[in-house]
């Protein structure tokens, strides 16, 4: 049993290799950057609209409010127009307020326009951004699918091997190694190893308690609890 396991292994091996080899491959990489860029796009731009349309509407509240505070303040005219003391000071201390809140509002309104100023160069590299994307996803997926499609005829002939020697496994144990192989594990085989009459997995060094062992001699796989690969008992 473990002989045709381990031979499924072997063969499985070079299946692995050429998926690694296409999973890895810079046409794959560059075709799925664009593709996770591209579908970005949309809520980036909505962040930006979004922002864009506050500050177009604060930047047009304050163009309103110092209008208003301008023609507020020169309604006063000439403080020296006036003759009566106390309202000439109380005309020159709303001046001045007027003034100190023109002089504020101005403020803003410049910082306003700097952020404006950002978010459209943020929308312009965007737009760039995104028409390089599209151009190198035009590029790179069809260069990624020929790579798939020129190890096609290899990656069949592996797996009607791998089919083959399937027949002559437990459906337990195939499925226990299949489990694995799905999890990213590999290889998944490994042979425990006796040191000191302590059986321990040969891959991460655990120690496994002697029922394991036991079972391990009478052909069972036994899943290691650190690694969590599959252990085999491959005699003395």
């Amino acid at each position: 049993m473990i002989t045709q396991l381990l031979e499924y292994q072997n063969i499985d091996a070079k299946l692995r290799e050429i998926e690694t080899e296409i999973s890895q491959s810079e046409e794959r990489k560059k075709a799925v950057a664009a593709q996770n860029f591209l579908k970005s796009v949309n809520d980036n731009l909505a962040l930006l609209e979004k922002r864009a349309e506050e500050l177009v509407g604060k930047y047009n509240e304050s163009i309103s409010l110092y209008k208003r505070l301008n023609e507020e303040i020169s309604e006063y005219g000439d403080v020296e127009e006036y003759d009566d003391v106390e309202q000439l000071n109380y005309i020159k201390k709303k001046s001045q307020g007027l003034l100190e809140e023109i002089n504020n509002l101005s403020n803003g309104i410049e910082q306003i326009s700097k952020e404006m100023t950002v978010v459209l160069k943020e929308f312009s590299q965007l737009k760039t951004k995104t028409k390089e994307a599209k151009s190198q996803y035009s590029e790179f997926v069809p260069k990624y699918n020929a790579l798939k499609a020129s190890k096609e005829d290899e990656m069949k002939k592996i797996k009607a091997e791998l089919a083959k020697i399937e027949k002559d496994v437990p459906k337990e144990d195939m499925e226990l190694y299949k489990a694995k192989r799905k999890d990213k594990i590999f290889p998944v085989l490994y042979a425990v190893q006796v040191f000191g009459k302590k059986p321990h997995c040969s891959r991460c060094g655990t120690e496994f308690p002697m029922a394991s062992f036991d079972s391990l001699k009478k052909g069972s796989l036994v899943e290691c609890d650190s690694c969590h690969r599959l252990v085999y008992y491959k005699g003395e």
